[in-house]
Parts: C-alpha cells; sequence; structure tokens
C-alpha cells in the first residue's frame, strides 16, 4: 500500500477520533481554553506522551517506517525567533476562532460554516505570510549597480 493511500486512511482515522471526541466543536474549545475543561488537554497530552515514547523506543531499536522503509529518526534544533511568533500567532488564532487547521476539513464535512471561515483565514495568513517573506528578503538583498 503507498504512503498516499496510508495518509488518506490515517487522515479518516484521525478525524474520526476528532469528531467523535468534538475537537471540531468551538464550544469544547472554547471551555478548554478557559480552563473550565481538561478533557481536550488530557486528550492532546496523552497523545503527545504516548508518540513521544514510541518514538524514541522504535528509534533505538533501529527501525524503519512501514510504508517507506526510512530510518526512524530526527533532528534537534534551537528554535529561533520565527518560531516563537508563529506559536504566538497560533495561540492567539486558536483562542480567536476556537479552532485551529487541524480539524478545517472535518468541521466542512460536518457541514459546520466555521470550517470554511478557518479555510479563509488559513489562506489569508498563508499569503500574508508569503508577502512578508518576500517583503524581507528584497530588503535584505543589496541593490547591484551596474
Amino acid at each position: 500500500m503507498g504512503p498516499r493511500i496510508v495518509g488518506l486512511f490515517l487522515g479518516v482515522g484521525t478525524g474520526f477520533i476528532f469528531a467523535w471526541s468534538r475537537l471540531t466543536d468551538p464550544a469544547v474549545i472554547r471551555d478548554m481554553l478557559l480552563l473550565r475543561e481538561a478533557d481536550v488537554f488530557l486528550f492532546m497530552g496523552s497523545a503527545v506522551l504516548v508518540a513521544g515514547i514510541g518514538a524514541r523506543l522504535l528509534r533505538r531499536a533501529g527501525a524503519h517506517a512501514l510504508v517507506t522503509g526510512e530510518p526512524i529518526g530526527w533532528s534537534v534544533e534551537r528554535p529561533r525567533a520565527s518560531t516563537v511568533t508563529g506559536s504566538v500567532l497560533f495561540g492567539a488564532g486558536w483562542s480567536i476562532a476556537a479552532t485551529c487547521p487541524g480539524p478545517m476539513a472535518i468541521m466542512i464535512g460536518e457541514g459546520r460554516v466555521a470550517g470554511a471561515a478557518v479555510v479563509a483565514g488559513l489562506i489569508a495568513g498563508l499569503t500574508l505570510q508569503s508577502a512578508a517573506v518576500k517583503k524581507l528578503a528584497a530588503r535584505a538583498l543589496p541593490a547591484v549597480s551596474s
């Protein structure tokens, strides 16, 4: 089975879990952000814990990815200023919209209009980010005289 088919099945499975656990419901996310409910934090924390331990055990065992056959591994980098800025912007957008880009396809599939708004915001953000990168790159290049 190819990587795209595996990705499709994993995506559908993840989408089912997100929808079943109501992670697409803005009220659930709002309650989490207001620290009224801990279930989303526990859901995400348990996923990070299981994935972190599992990935480290697989790397230590010299395992290879089932689909691609590549060795399991990663490199560690120090956080850059752009990473921190992006994280802050992501968190701000998440708290304003009470959703994140992850479940947007699920929201659209459920018929939630907010999913379309998230897609529009994502496209607008990517467009602004691309324009900012181009502007900064143009400013950084010295003028060439002929």
